[in-house]
């Protein structure tokens, strides 16, 4: 739960972050809006600060507690409704606070591209209807943004399905240069879109690195048929380099569309969870597109004539 928190948290510095170096190209209504929604984050940030201050540590002992003995029962069962009291407040604080959020989005999303950047961001929990209607009530400026038009794509666009052929998406590696499809061509493709973080016990970043080193390295060495190309949803270098450094992935040739949220990839490969895999045949068609990742699924793929 804490390391949850902790992701939760650096994922919301980092668009604070993001925020902050746009700002300079921001109307008055974005700067508005981001400073609104910097102020819930902040307040977002506190509570977790306080979560992470009073819950852990007696949290912990209780989960301990329950492995003790029978003696021990007592104790326990009153530390777990302690700790699960202060869940309570920080569960209503936490609740309250992204409702406030949503309503900000709500207020905003007309009239600033960025709050109608978030509103593409978490397009999967809208209705088809409270999407045609959002489109609807734009400012003339704000429809004519980048997050409009990937609205609108996202409506009208079909994603891709095992037999449709690879889409050969413009991306770009670790040092700054456009990535070359026509290297992968003929040859048996391996796609993750990011959630590298997802893919091991405990949150653990280089999960499936020690897993891809470990299990399927030794078994494509030497193959001249087969490519793997891992991706990283980001909008700046910086970025894209510190995660790919963090995830263990530098070594793999890391690629990036540079559209960060407002990526198509996310539309053309319906992405649903972290990661996606897309198993792509030596003809250039799909075998598969999957949520998540299992192991099995590459090892068949690998296996597979």
């Amino acid at each position: 739960m804490k390391k949850l928190l902790i992701i939760l948290a650096a994922v919301l510095v980092c668009t604070s972050l993001q925020a902050q170096n746009n700002k300079k190209n921001q109307s008055k209504t974005d700067k508005e809006y981001e400073q609104k929604k910097e102020g819930l984050y902040q307040e977002f940030s506190e509570n977790m600060k306080w979560h992470n201050a009073n819950i852990p540590p007696d949290r912990r002992k209780a989960m301990r507690i329950k492995k003790q003995i029978d003696s021990l029962t007592k104790v326990r069962d009153s530390l777990m409704h302690y700790t699960d009291s202060l869940i309570v407040i920080s569960d209503n604080n936490r609740k309250r606070i992204n409702d406030d959020i949503n309503s900000l989005r709500k207020d905003y999303y007309a009239v600033s591209e960025s709050a109608l950047s978030d509103v593409y961001r978490i397009k999967k929990g809208h209705t088809r209807d409270s999407l045609e209607k959002i489109l609807a009530n734009l400012s003339p400026k704000v429809r004519k943004s980048k997050a409009a038009q990937r609205l609108k794509e996202y409506l009208t666009s079909e994603p891709l399905k095992a037999g449709d052929n690879l889409w050969e998406f413009t991306c770009y590696t670790l040092d700054g240069k456009k990535f070359n499809w026509k290297s992968a061509r003929g040859k048996r493709i391996f796609i993750i879109l990011d959630g590298y973080d997802c893919m091991g016990s405990h949150m653990n970043p280089l999960a499936f690195k020690n897993y891809y080193k470990n299990e399927i390295e030794k078994k494509v060495k030497g193959l001249s048929d087969f490519v793997f190309i891992p991706y990283f949803s980001e909008d700046n270098y910086e970025k894209f380099k510190k995660d790919a450094d963090y995830y263990g992935m530098t070594e793999y040739n890391p690629v990036s569309d540079m559209e960060g949220q407002l990526s198509k990839v996310d539309i053309i490969y319906n992405v649903t969870a972290t990661p996606m895999c897309v198993y792509v045949n030596a003809d250039g068609t799909i075998k598969a597109i999957t949520a998540g990742f299992e192991p099995k699924d590459l090892e068949d793929f690998l296996n597979y004539e």
